[in-house]
């Protein structure tokens, strides 16, 4: 009896425990497994969702903080391409971040569940958000829609005064006394020309065996930047002075003109000029007096943009060189080479060596009358005229080293050349031995800050007015290089008859910053703190062919008007002593780290 009660117990409990089994897995293991299965495909979906919110925050936020319509359009587009459209099972909500720069992008979406639904739970929402915030590229040189000097249009050239709009808070005056430029390929790089020459003369930084290491066959770019309200509107851009043309620094050799020379124009400066210059005497007459006071023939004037030969700081022998522009347009990478071209906005300049250049080139009834040359030089002269389609930037490329082609347009240049586009590398073949000194603008009907002209992280300048102590628009700074450095170059500063100096001074709109700028640190021929932000002492022998830096701390408390284009502007004062300049220095800046970061 008690071994068949032992039996009998342990069948009891056998079949107890099969029940228990059997109801773990009915009602526990199986939908804690159909549950699993669930919580695996939402995790999932889970990551695409955030990976979608991650870059569409990052390429909407290049817009930003001009133009939130675009960006919130290209978020969207690019969370669509990401899979998660903003329609059906899927949204996407943009916002302004807490800084204007930043860029909220929340993507949602919702996903059937398989076995949960069961338990009255039909769909789960999946919901993450990224918020991205940008530096965007670094313009350097204008806020407004005029780079560098802006001499009189003639009157074949309107505007024949100034076309300067000059958004709020930003400071554009007229005459900033400076020029862009951008010398021939065969220059030797201690003339300030820090990229865009092949060679060097001896002694400049980096350099291997008489090869400039900095050389870069692209050029220089120029940002045409669109705003929201520049959308639409009619753009003439323009070039003062397209062509070099040989003059000198100083314009001691102009067509009336020999070096030197304390005499009145020969008898032959009457007659009939180039219809395009009813103001010969003054755009061409290089002293800044009346005229009469032709005696005084050290100073340049107004019109004198300083195009050098820089007689024997080059390699092989003189040559006039060629000078190409071409606009690109906006493009989402930021990679201005890779812009598409706008159409029938490239030109090319064919140089003028003194011995090309004379009076009675200038004669419109000579028979020696040069039209080409004519139309170019002092002259204000239309590149293209375009509507922009979409806010952004343009990007204006200015080269050396592609060979004339095209056809004449009849206003000095070459139209239609494709290469100025399509060559990526050098072409040795295309010399160029002087330096061609220039001013753009954009003319529009485009309120303030629609569209501003600015040089694009590295601008070469030339200043040529004597005893200068300038101060220029250097680089805009936005709100989300807080906590990070501004890193200023510049390459063989100080070309002046005296000792001179370099300040770098906060923007005018600055918030939380003092009066001078704090902490900053001198990297090169100058290096440790710099007080004030100042470099002292600079002179030709010093830094002929040397790099400098200045690293400026931006603190986590910095805040500017970054809504407006003439907001957020650091700047820089020059002084160049007493005495005469003529100084060509190349300008570089950029802020630590990526222009496009995720903060959350």
């Amino acid at each position: 009896m008690k071994l068949f009660h032992l039996s009998s117990r342990r069948r009891d409990e056998i079949g107890a425990t099969a029940v228990i089994v059997a109801l773990f897995f009915s009602f526990i293991a199986l939908p804690l497994g159909a549950v699993t299965v669930d919580v695996a495909r939402l995790y999932v979906e889970l990551q695409r969702v955030q990976a979608a919110a991650d870059a569409a925050a990052t390429a909407g936020v290049t817009y930003m903080p001009d133009d939130f319509a675009a960006a919130r359009a290209r978020a969207i587009e690019v969370a669509e391409d990401n899979g998660f459209p903003n329609s059906g099972t899927t949204s996407v909500a943009v916002a302004v971040g807490e800084k204007p720069t930043q860029l909220k992008v929340t993507v949602s979406s919702r996903v059937d569940n398989a076995f949960a639904k069961t338990f009255g739970i039909p769909t789960s929402t999946m919901r993450r958000s990224a918020t991205a915030d940008f530096n965007g590229p670094a313009p350097m040189g204008s806020p407004c829609n005029v780079f560098g000097n802006e001499p009189d249009g003639s009157s074949s050239t309107t505007p024949s005064g100034t076309a300067i709009k000059v958004p709020p808070p930003a400071i554009c005056p007229r005459v900033p006394q400076f020029w862009g430029a951008i010398a021939g390929p065969d220059v030797d790089k201690n003339q300030g020309a820090q990229f865009e020459t092949r060679y060097c003369g001896g002694g400049e930084d980096n350099c291997t065996s008489g090869r400039n290491n900095d050389f870069d066959a692209k050029g220089f770019f120029y940002l045409v930047r669109v705003a929201a309200s520049g959308v639409g509107q009619s753009v003439r851009l323009q070039v003062y002075d397209p062509a070099y043309v040989s003059t000198g620094s100083r314009c001691t050799s102009e067509p009336y003109n020999t070096p030197g020379s304390t005499t009145a124009p020969p008898s032959g400066w009457g007659g009939t000029w180039n219809p395009r210059a009813n103001d010969a005497r003054q755009r061409y007459w290089r002293t800044g007096t009346t005229w009469g006071g032709y005696a005084d023939t050290s100073k340049p004037n107004g019109f004198c943009t300083g195009d050098d030969p820089n007689a024997s700081l080059y390699s092989g022998s003189e040559n006039a060189g060629v000078t190409s522009f071409a606009l690109r347009r906006p493009i989402d990478t930021l990679v201005p080479w890779q812009g598409a071209p706008e159409p029938n906005c490239v030109r090319q300049y064919a140089g003028y060596n003194a011995n090309q250049v004379s009076l009675e080139a200038l004669k419109s009834d000579d028979s020696d009358y040069n039209p080409s040359l004519a139309a170019v030089f002092h002259q204000w002269v239309d590149l293209c005229t375009f509507t922009p389609t979409q806010a952004g930037d343009y990007y204006l490329q200015v080269r050396n080293n592609v060979s004339l082609g095209g056809t004449p347009d009849g206003n000095g240049g070459y139209a239609g050349n494709g290469r100025v586009y399509s060559q990526t590398g050098d072409d040795t073949a295309v010399r160029g031995t002087g330096t061609n000194n220039f001013g753009l603008r954009a003319v529009t009907s485009a309120p303030a800050g629609g569209i501003s002209v600015a040089a694009y992280e590295k601008m070469r300048i030339f200043a040529n007015s004597d005893s200068a102590s300038t101060e220029f628009n250097l680089v805009r700074v936005p709100p989300a290089a807080a906590n990070k450095s501004l890193v200023i170059s510049f390459f063989d500063v100080g070309e002046g008859a005296s000792s001179g100096s370099v300040q770098v001074l906060k923007p005018v709109d600055a918030i939380n910053l003092p009066t001078y700028l704090q902490n900053c640190r001198g990297t090169g021929v100058t290096n440790g703190p710099l007080s004030d932000c100042k470099i002292t002492g600079i002179t030709p022998s010093g830094y002929n062919g040397k790099y400098q830096e200045i690293r400026v701390p931006i603190p986590s408390t910095y805040s500017c008007t970054v809504t407006s284009q003439g907001g957020c502007w650091f700047r820089v004062k020059v002084s160049f002593g007493s005495g005469q300049v003529t100084d060509a220095t190349t300008w570089t800046a950029r802020i630590d780290g990526e222009p496009v970061r995720l903060i959350e």
